[in-house]
């Protein structure tokens, strides 16, 4: 059993600093400054690849809000349309993937890159490291409580129940996954390897996690986060066929 850590906010004036905040805060900077690193070192544009992981951030959060209203609390907007509008109330992180995916994507196609995947990889070996960190943010804050556990990880919430925490299990992931996709940096076979690996690694584990999260909407029986896994693995598998169509068709050297 893991005992409940609670961190309180520090106050700075009248101004509520939440740890939260502070560490979705640092994962946005070791992002960006590995990101940009990646992009150097296999010999990307730094600045151009810095400038789409703005636009991906950007757009993360604003689809991680409207995923998390609508298809999670979509109440809400019955009784407040307003909270659309209201990017910090409720954050899904597969929305966050949709919107950051779309928002990078516009960015490169208007920049008219003609390669938007070789930036996508780069990109990743920033995001997948900057998760560890958001999701430390939601261990520290518990904000994924799941069902009851005796698991050795479980957490002892202030009701006195141990319970999973997603959160917890989520940083764990991520710190696999990225001492995984460090490890096989100079291993490309294709354009968006990377990617396409860390969408297959983590998506099953995701599916399954969610058996275990309490009070979820299920559609027909499973999470949007359910629905969104399945759409990753394909997405992967997409990447996959087309990476490999690629390297094919690309001239070889004598």
């Amino acid at each position: 059993m893991i005992p409940y850590i609670d961190i309180k906010p520090i106050h700075i004036w009248f101004i509520p600093i939440q740890p939260f905040g502070v560490l979705v805060g640092i994962a946005l900077v070791v992002g960006y400054m590995l990101g940009r690193r990646r992009a150097r070192l296999v010999g990307l544009d730094p600045q151009l690849c810095a400038d789409g992981m703005v636009w991906t951030v950007v757009g993360g959060f604003i689809a991680a809000h409207l995923v998390s209203v609508i298809f999670y609390f979509p109440h809400r907007i019955l009784d407040n349309p307003l909270v659309l509008l209201a990017v910090w109330s409720g954050l899904s992180s597969f929305g966050g993937y949709v919107g950051g995916a779309l928002g990078a994507y516009i960015f490169f196609k208007r920049r008219r890159v003609p390669s938007i995947i070789k930036y996508v990889d780069a990109i990743t070996f920033g995001l997948v490291p900057a998760w560890i960190l958001g999701r430390m943010g939601c261990t520290v804050v518990h904000d994924h409580p799941g069902k009851e556990t005796l698991f050795f990880l479980g957490v002892k919430y202030k009701d006195g129940i141990i319970r999973h925490d997603l959160g917890l299990y989520e940083m764990l992931l991520a710190i696999v996954l990225t001492g995984i996709l460090y490890a096989l940096k100079n291993v490309r076979p294709f354009d968006g390897f990377h990617p396409a690996l860390m969408l297959l690694l983590y998506s099953p584990v995701r599916f399954m996690l969610d058996y275990l999260r309490v009070g979820d909407k299920t559609y027909l029986g499973l999470t949007p986060g359910q629905y969104a896994s399945i759409a990753m693995v394909l997405l992967a598998v997409i990447l996959i066929v087309h990476g490999v169509k690629q390297r094919r068709a690309a001239p070889q050297p004598a």
